[in-house]
């Protein structure tokens, strides 16, 4: 059955059983993904996906349910199910249903994407792939090479008039190349994700990663001490993403997060900007609305330098009076409301790599982050990271460095910020970062 027609079905039929208020959320999907190897395609995945999650009120109390098959003989299923399910929930956890407001005009889908055969698709992978084992005289082989598709389908209709949808897709290229000394070993990577084919070039993508790699060969450690620091733009990325949570009120209200009260307050150098922005253009992340149907928005988390919002879904922002922020998002289909970051990024500065480099003279260009999961505290906003990168010398690279530990703050590493780079780099999670130069950071090396 069609899903506007079995949405719109279901709600009429739960409503003459006796539910107060409903709401039919459908999300679908699909994935084209092609992995290399050694000139060959290894794996080849195309797959899709769709499903309905039913939730209304009945007899006061909130009920919920889920199926993957949009036939009629589903409906009386979801209604029954909802109805038992209710009676698990207490009436102070009532689920309140959003009508709607008014909508941004959003522009996701790119049917030329998907007008590119997998023939085709299948050439440009291969091109990645050799121009990164032909990126280096080092380079030994690959780790990883991927390519991929994904198209995302939600669309929302409940029985307060609600009746919203969108469609968006994407395309992504990985690769991952290892370079060889002897006995030493070292991996590159470079990420791509774009709207446009066109914008696409797995030649110099190959290169990249080949680059990264060999660049890391040789490298020793420094003595322990107190450096500045440039991070790059991907290792600034993976901090960014390891403390994101600390942004989300839900956080801030069960005491995971220091910056219960601080709105209005310096928390990180006037130089830096933090946006969650749902309607970036071409964005990894963007949407016309959360999961709850609020309405995407762009705004600024930090604003030069100070807290503006914390990020909120309906439940969070209800606690603190405030509106959501529109980042209440299910994980999947059967996942709870939870809140979560857009295009989450430190805006873009007016530095080159090179200025921000000149700019410190001497110290450290950390270019990637180990570890981020056991070596960071997401509540205290501490982390002990090993990592790798270059030494800095008067302001050019020398050499490679490696078996080195920094350790820090991620809240006084933000106020600690002096200058932000040109060089705006997004993760596939949708987190970014230019590259940024730190004051001083706590290294352990020899």
């Amino acid at each position: 059955m069609e899903k506007k027609a079995f949405q719109k079905q279901i709600i009429n039929q739960a409503l003459k059983q006796g539910f107060s208020d409903c709401e039919v959320f459908y999300l679908g999907g699909e994935s084209f993904e092609i992995l290399l190897m050694e000139g060959e395609v290894s794996n080849y995945e195309n797959s899709s996906e769709a499903g309905v999650s039913f939730r209304g009120t009945y007899k006061g109390r909130t009920g919920y349910a889920f199926s993957e098959h949009l036939e009629e003989e589903s409906i009386d299923f979801l209604i029954e199910a909802a109805k038992e399910n209710s009676l698990l929930m207490s009436a102070e956890e009532r689920e309140d249903l959003f009508g709607g407001e008014e909508y941004p005009e959003f522009h996701g889908y790119y049917p030329a994407l998907e007008q590119v055969c997998v023939e085709k698709r299948i050439q440009l992978a291969k091109r990645m792939e050799e121009a990164a084992l032909n990126g280096a005289e080092s380079i030994a082989s690959l780790d990883y090479c991927v390519l991929g598709m994904g198209k995302r389908e939600v669309a929302i209709v409940n029985s307060l008039g609600l009746d919203i949808s969108y469609t968006k897709n994407f395309a992504s290229g990985y690769v991952s190349a290892i370079a060889r000394n002897g006995e030493e070993t070292k991996k590159g990577s470079a990420f791509w994700k774009g709207t446009d084919w066109a914008d696409f070039n797995p030649e110099e993508t190959g290169r990249k990663a080949a680059r990264r790699g060999a660049a890391l060969l040789g490298a020793g450690t420094v003595d322990s001490g107190t450096y500045a620091a440039v991070l790059d733009g991907k290792a600034m990325t993976s901090l960014l993403a390891s403390f994101s949570g600390i942004f989300f009120g839900e956080n801030v209200q069960k005491g995971f997060s220091l910056l219960k009260d601080r709105l209005g307050d310096k928390v990180a150098a006037s130089c830096v900007t933090l946006r969650d922005d749902a309607l970036l253009e071409g964005g990894y992340a963007s949407v016309p609305f959360d999961s709850e149907g609020v309405a995407g928005k762009n705004k600024a988390v930090i604003d030069k330098g100070c807290l503006k919002t914390l990020l909120y879904n309906r439940k969070s922002a209800k606690m603190d009076g405030v509106a959501s922020t529109g980042n209440g998002f299910k994980a999947g289909l059967t996942a709870p409301v939870k809140t979560a970051c857009t295009n989450f990024y430190i805006q873009k500065g007016e530095k080159t790599l090179e200025e921000l480099l000149g700019q410190m003279g001497n110290g450290l260009y950390i270019t990637d982050f180990m570890g981020l999961h056991a070596g960071t505290n997401a509540v205290s906003g501490d982390f002990s990271l090993s990592a790798e990168g270059f030494l800095v010398e008067k302001g050019k690279i020398t050499r490679p460095v490696e078996q080195i530990t920094i350790a820090g703050n991620f809240y006084a590493l933000l106020l600690d910020i002096l200058s932000v780079g040109a060089d705006l780099y997004f993760a596939a999670g949708a987190k970014g970062s230019p590259s940024v130069l730190v004051g001083k950071i706590a290294v352990a090396g020899k």
